[in-house]
Parts: C-alpha cells; structure tokens; sequence
C-alpha cells in the first residue's frame, strides 16, 4: 500500500551525485566509501511522509514506496536543490571576507556562513575571494538509494522517533503514555544542555501535530546529597582479669 501524508516512517539511503557518495544513514557504506563522519551515529532517519523535509523528488517517490523494499531513484536538479543561479555567487575583497567572516579559515571549498546566509569558499585570486550561496548540491541529478524500514503505529514509538529527530541523542530514555499523556523522561544529557531549550519547543510541537496526545511532561530527575552513614563507635572489649592466687 502506498504511504499516507503524516505516517511516520523509519528510512535508511545513501545518495550518489556523479557517482560520489554525499549522504548516507549506512554505516557499512561509508565505510566502504572512506566517507565516516566523525562522532555522527548511522541509524534510519524518521520521516514524516508529506512534511516536506527531503527534496520533492524523494517526496514524490516515497509515497509510492513499499515497506521493506530497496528503491533507486533519480532525481532532476529541479527537483533536488535546484538549478544553479550565478546571482548567488559574489567576489569580495579579502580585506571584507575577513571583516563578515574572521574565523574562516580561507581554503577553497570550506563552509562559511556571513550575515546569516550559508555559502562556500569557492575561489581565491590575489586580493579577491569568491563565495557562492548556492546549496552545495544545486545543479546536480541526485541518485538515491532507500529502504522504508517501518512504518511506526505505536504512540511511545512515534513520540520516541518525533523526539530524535529533532533532538538526535545516542542515549535511549523513557516514553510513558498514560491516557493520551505522554510523560518523556529526559535523557542525562538533555539536562545540561543548552540547545535541548531550543529543540524542546519543536519536539512539543512535532508531537502535538502528529499524535494525538493532550498533555506532554517532561521528567527531570536529579540525585541529591545522600546522607552520610554514621560510624558506630566501636566498642572496646573488657579486658579479662586473671583472678588472683
């Protein structure tokens, strides 16, 4: 059967452009490829089919896709990331390249960001540096590779994907439902950490929109002061007297 706009699904690929691997969930391929991330943990990505978060050509497919079957597709530049617009590539003096962007380290190809827009590092010629904001991949055919791994039903399994998804964690945490009340005990690290501020709001949001859950909690525990034991004085032992003769 075809996928429905809103399931929520479990999707392994990898994607070619030129034959060159760019992306992969597939541990064993990048390896294969020499093309390890470090620290990135390979495991399916969730999807919510229709939302929009894979470029249209992979959405269009996917809805024809069947659970547990490899699929190749290609995909047009229009469909991808689109075609590539020389508006978007501007030179600049190195003496501003430095001003908008002074951690960068100038080689060409690096990733920079300047005045809030994503670019790379394309050319250095004397005085005078290239950057283009186009998407890395614009202008190129896209071939992928998938497998819809499942399709998820369970409410603590699509909260617990919702969750990774906009909060990717290697730790494993408690999901309880309860009367349509999802109680989400947060991992360890969620609790120091700054950017979990930010995604908590997209995971309520991401829940809300796509189960049908009244209350979401988060559960934050923490250990206290344990009480110290105290230490029985030992008691001395009466020394025996030998009676005298």
């Amino acid at each position: 059967m075809p996928l429905k706009d809103g399931e929520i699904i479990t999707l392994d690929y990898e994607g070619r452009t030129d034959g060159i691997l760019f992306d992969t969930t597939l541990e064993k391929v990048a390896k294969k490829e020499n093309a390890m991330v470090e620290n990135r943990k390979y495991v399916p990505i969730t999807v919510v089919v229709g939302e929009g978060r894979l470029v249209p050509g992979f959405e269009e497919n996917l809805k024809k896709a069947t659970v547990g079957k490899k699929t190749e597709i290609k995909i047009k530049p229009e469909k991808a990331y689109g075609i590539r617009d020389t508006k978007l590539i501007e030179t600049m003096s190195a003496t501003k390249f430095r001003r908008l962007c002074p951690d960068a380290k100038g080689y060409v190809g690096e990733e920079i960001s300047i005045e809030g827009r994503n670019g790379t590092l394309a050319n250095v010629y004397g005085s005078r540096i290239r950057v283009d904001f186009n998407p890395p991949l614009a202008g190129k055919e896209l071939v992928f590779k998938y497998t819809v791994k499942a399709v998820l039903k369970k409410p603590i399994q699509k909260i617990k994907a919702l969750f990774a998804a906009e909060y990717p964690l290697e730790d494993d945490f408690e999901v309880i439902v309860e009367k349509k009340v999802a109680k989400i005990r947060l991992p360890e690290r969620a609790k120091f950490d700054v950017n979990w501020f930010q995604a908590k709001y997209r995971v309520v949001a991401s829940v809300r929109k796509h189960t049908d859950m009244t209350d979401i909690e988060f559960i934050e525990h923490y250990e206290g002061t344990k009480p110290k034991k105290e230490s029985k004085p030992k008691s001395k032992k009466a020394k025996k007297t030998k009676p005298k003769k």
